[in-house]
């Protein structure tokens, strides 16, 4: 099994005990709590709050489809299709697709699956605005989120604005992130991921960092230009999270 096939196993396995909590790890909310409405009003604010960032910076300068990567169950695409022609979600989990189109249904947007390690089903230069948050974070490999941001720039169309987020800098103690390596460990053994996600609140999934260098290194291979940063979301564990606004170069 290669990484990221087990990366889209782990995601399968959340989508299938604990969705919203898997996309939105809010404590109370755990095992199944979210409100539904406050759920998705959350991606209403956070959206309302980048697009604001956004006009302010003068992209994107059409409005006629946005692309959210890692919708999960489209938390971020229906807030978005209320500004764009037409939103789009993608994700890697066909269970958090399913949940996406079932809970979003009559609504300003389409989910598709995604199991690549690229969006090649994606046409260049297709999109107004590309959003991706809580996402890269979870990359088993820098690579891949390199990769993937490389695939936001070259969908975007001239004038575009690509807007994600990445961890910049974990510190050591979170780096040995020892209740992913026991989820693997105990499910190699045979434990159902039921047991170890509901009773023993173990979770498959990684945090993988790369440095704000990095990415702008990325971003300029890609032919992309960083507009704006600004740390989001704001941590007091030693974790840097950045929100890196690109837009073509």
């Amino acid at each position: 099994m290669t990484t990221l096939e087990r990366h889209r196993q782990d995601w399968e396995e959340l989508a299938d005990v604990d969705p919203l909590w898997a996309i939105l790890a809010s404590p109370q909310a755990r095992g199944g709590k979210w409100d539904l409405d406050a759920f998705f009003a959350s991606g209403e604010r956070e959206i309302a709050e980048v697009l604001s960032v956004a006009k302010g910076l003068g992209h994107p300068k059409g409005w006629e489809r946005a692309l959210d990567f890692g919708c999960g169950v489209g938390r971020l695409t229906r807030a978005l299709g209320g500004s764009f022609g037409e939103a789009v979600g993608l994700d890697i989990s066909a269970e958090m697709v399913r949940l996406a189109r079932e809970l979003n249904e009559g609504r300003n947007c389409r989910f598709e699956l995604n199991v690549r390690s690229d969006v090649g089903g994606l046409e260049t230069d297709t999109f107004d605005f590309v959003y991706s948050a809580l996402v890269l974070q979870h990359m088993p490999r820098r690579e891949l989120i390199r990769t993937y941001i490389g695939e936001f720039i070259r969908v975007l169309r001239p004038g575009g604005l690509a807007v994600f987020q990445c961890l910049a800098h974990l510190p050591p103690t979170l780096r040995l992130q020892p209740r992913r390596r026991a989820y693997a460990v105990l499910h190699r053994l045979g434990l159902p991921h039921q047991t170890l996600l509901k009773r023993l609140h173990l979770v498959p999934t990684r945090l993988t960092a790369i440095t704000e260098d990095d990415v702008q290194a990325t971003v300029a291979a890609s032919g992309g230009l960083v507009e704006h940063m600004e740390e989001h979301p704001k941590r007091s564990d030693g974790v840097r999270s950045v929100r890196y606004y690109v837009r073509t170069a």
